[in-house]
């Protein structure tokens, strides 16, 4: 079909819009959006209130290796039913990527976490879960999401219009790109995609094209690259070695599929009191085992049950591991490559991001005032956000008024290959930082903590063939992170948790209870064909 008439149609809609933008016709034309799309929030199974919620009998064990949302998920889950859960993590705090530890600063320490995260919205399920535990009620909004561009403008998105495709329509007005660059048939062919997102067909036409090459393709004015350039950085890679298909997934679930804006949530305090605290003590309530400290090299096939794992019997077992962790586990366990080996063969070809860095310091001066807490930047070699701590911990902020200065996390989603050694690291931090806020200018450091990683799973071209679903093709063996295939069109945190309540749902269909709902975002794009209504 043409795609000739959705630009015809949003034309009309741009003039509409801008007419009544505040008024009747901007309601009208949001509810029609939101017909179209189906609603905003989808359950995305059918819990069946005729089976029983709870386990009545301690027969079923389930093991969970790993100890990140995806593990959370699932352990939560179980356990929160009356089903034997043992949880193990390798690293001595729960949490993966929302972990949290003590370093030292100065003649004491403080917490520091993995990295800031956002809690958007349309996160469902994890927020779902996190309002049960009250961890919600200690959570503020971002005053703006702020990109600043190459020369140091702000170009703000905190209020821009929420709405599916009336949101793409602001973004014009506010002058993010100019509605003769995005018309001609070149840049519209391209973009046509944004809007007729499908988890099946877009993979089958654009997974194997790379970001870089969609945006050239395309010919994005510049403003327009600068936010979708930032916006791709935070799947960890640079564009070249990024898919456009998990790139139109993430644009359709932050921006295309709901009415949440891209404001977000975050915790005010350090993650180890606001989030992981609770999240023990809720585990710990529901009966489950957390193992610390407790890696797992491999699944043994079991005699009474299906797996041993780390001396016990298990009749489930629930791989939520990153993507080294999983390799490591499956690598170890031989009789999987003796009965499975096509299995083990695309784990083994998936791969992680080059490498990222979190560099957070303790300075003895602050940014401008007129700044949100986290902030993003345009990149130049390695800075991509900056975010202000001393806003959000009481441990920070003590510091900062006791010290006259700021505590800062410097974030670089994909570190370039050819930077070599974390000195030079370092340089180019401070270099950026001081490019984006002058106002810091020849800083004084007093504390820092580095950390450079390359955990995070790599969104490359051709990757998402590798990726495994939750449920495996070995009986009671189940997968869970953010890099696995889920069927729903959603990333990061939320995916990550998830696949674990996928996993869980698995284990409880097993033993014929309650499955536990799943929800999502509207699953197809707006231009996509609605599905057909039943008689």
């Amino acid at each position: 079909m043409s795609t000739w008439w959705p630009i015809l149609i949003v034309g009309v809609v741009v003039l509409v819009w801008l007419v009544g933008r505040r008024g009747r016709l901007r309601k009208a034309l949001a509810r029609l959006v939101e017909r179209k799309l189906e609603g905003y929030r989808h359950e995305a199974n059918r819990v069946d209130p005729a089976l029983p919620r709870i386990a009545t009998s301690q027969v079923a064990r389930v093991a969970v290796l790993g100890g990140g949302l995806a593990g959370i998920g699932a352990a939560a889950t179980l356990g929160e039913r009356g089903i034997d859960v043992t949880l193990f993590e390798r690293n001595a705090y729960l949490g993966g990527k929302i972990g949290a530890w003590r370093v030292a600063v100065g003649d004491g320490e403080q917490t520091i976490e993995h990295g800031f995260h956002a809690f958007f919205r349309q996160y469902y399920n994890l927020n779902r879960f996190l309002d049960r535990l009250g961890v919600l009620d200690g959570f503020r909004e971002i005053e703006d999401y702020l990109i600043l561009d190459f020369d140091r403008r702000p170009l703000s998105f905190g209020d821009v219009e929420k709405v599916p495709a009336l949101n793409i329509l602001d973004l014009g007005r506010r002058g993010f790109y100019r509605w003769r660059d995005v018309t001609a048939k070149r840049t519209r062919n391209r973009l046509d995609a944004f809007l007729r997102f499908d988890m099946t067909r877009t993979y089958e036409t654009l997974d194997d094209t790379t970001f870089e090459r969609f945006c050239d393709d395309a010919a994005l004015p510049a403003e327009l690259r600068v936010s979708f350039r930032t916006f791709a950085r935070a799947f960890f890679s640079n564009e070249a070695d990024l898919s456009t298909a998990d790139v139109l997934r993430a644009f359709h679930f932050y921006y295309l599929s709901h009415d949440h804006g891209l404001m977000y949530d975050y915790p005010v305090g350090d993650y180890e009191t606001t989030l992981l605290a609770p999240i023990r003590a809720h585990l710990h309530q529901n009966g489950v085992e957390v193992r610390l400290s407790s890696p797992v090299e491999s699944i043994e096939r079991g005699e009474r049950k299906r797996f041993r794992v780390a001396g016990g019997d298990y009749d489930w077992v629930v791989i939520g591991a990153d993507i080294a962790g999983a390799q490591a586990i499956v690598e170890g366990s031989a009789w999987l490559k003796e009965l499975h080996p096509n299995f083990v063969a695309s784990i083994q070809a998936l791969r992680t991001s080059h490498g990222y860095a979190v560099w957070r310091i303790w300075v003895d001066r602050d940014v401008r005032p007129d700044l949100p807490t986290f902030i993003n930047v345009d990149r130049q070699r390695v800075l991509d956000s900056v975010t202000l701590y001393h806003r959000i911990t009481d441990e920070a902020r003590q510091w900062a008024e006791a010290h006259d200065g700021a505590v800062l996390e410097l974030h670089s989603y994909a570190l370039p290959s050819d930077i070599v050694g974390e000195g030079e690291v370092r340089r180019l931090f401070l270099k950026e930082l001081e490019y984006y806020f002058p106002e810091l200018g020849d800083l004084t450091i007093s504390a820092e903590a580095l950390q450079i990683r390359n955990d995070f799973p790599a969104f490359a071209p051709g990757q998402h063939a590798h990726r495994p679903e939750p449920k495996l093709p070995i009986e009671g063996l189940l997968m869970a992170g953010d890099w696995v295939r889920l069927p729903y069109p959603m990333t990061h945190m939320e995916a990550a948790f998830t696949s674990g309540l996928l996993c869980a749902n698995e284990v409880l269909d097993g033993l014929a209870l309650q499955q536990e709902p799943i929800f999502t975002v509207a699953p197809k794009g707006l231009l996509q064909p609605r599905r057909a209504r039943s008689r």
